[in-house]
């Protein structure tokens, strides 16, 4: 169970949002009901016969489309960069800021968080891109950030697959993964939600790996 105070700052936090969590409530839903009947009598024979191990291929497809895409846009937003003179984005650190990164939490990052620039809504990457671009340099933009949101879909559409194939195993599916992932998350940040405190991401990656470790103790 939630508590009822973190409850109460979630609503805080997705108000004037209200829209689009009512959008993702109906569509996910939606496509949980549109593959139970993919899956189900009189649906589709391809559908029915996929399993966990079939859908393996897929899963890391879809997943290096939605990279594929993430890179696309890191591309032509450096290019733009480079047209207007401003530099490209930077991954390394300014000389003593705490890093934050290891190879496993995102030692690969396209501008680091303690540059002054970086604003993590500017562009994909967080550096800043150059004002004034033209109609057709924002609508590629436009187009590739559509082409993101279309692979995300599509990897969306694999968490409820394995999800109904576990269903019909009997198992729990997606309400189960969602319980589980939004308790963790509650819990691996005692920082928001607990009485701890973390100064720098630095403290926030060792806080989690140590719950994460405690957690695998018990």
């Amino acid at each position: 169970m939630i508590d009822d105070n973190v409850l109460e700052r979630w609503r805080l936090a997705s108000r004037g949002r209200q829209d689009q969590l009512d959008g993702t409530r109906e569509w996910y839903g939606r496509l949980f009901c549109l593959m139970a009947d993919l899956r189900g009598p009189g649906g589709c024979p391809w559908d029915v016969e996929q399993s966990l191990a079939s859908l393996r291929q897929y899963i890391r497809e879809e997943a290096d489309e939605v990279c594929q895409a993430i890179d696309d846009i890191l591309e032509i937003e450096n290019s733009l960069r480079r047209e207007h003179g401003l530099p490209s984005d930077n991954p390394l650190p300014p000389d003593g800021a705490d890093k934050a990164r290891t190879a496993k939490k995102g030692h690969s990052i396209a501008h680091h968080p303690h540059r002054k620039d970086f604003d993590a809504v500017a562009s994909a990457s967080g550096a800043p891109l150059p004002s004034g671009l033209s109609a057709a340099q924002q609508a590629r933009r436009d187009e590739l950030y559509a082409e993101l949101v279309e692979e995300i879909g599509d990897l969306a559409l694999q968490s409820v697959f394995l999800s109904d194939i576990l269903h019909g195993m009997g198992r729990p599916g997606l309400d189960c993964s969602l319980e589980n992932i939004v308790t963790k998350l509650v819990r691996r940040h005692p920082h928001v939600y607990g009485d701890q405190v973390a100064e720098s991401s630095a403290e926030v990656l060792d806080n989690w790996q140590r719950i994460k470790d405690q957690e695998k103790a018990n």
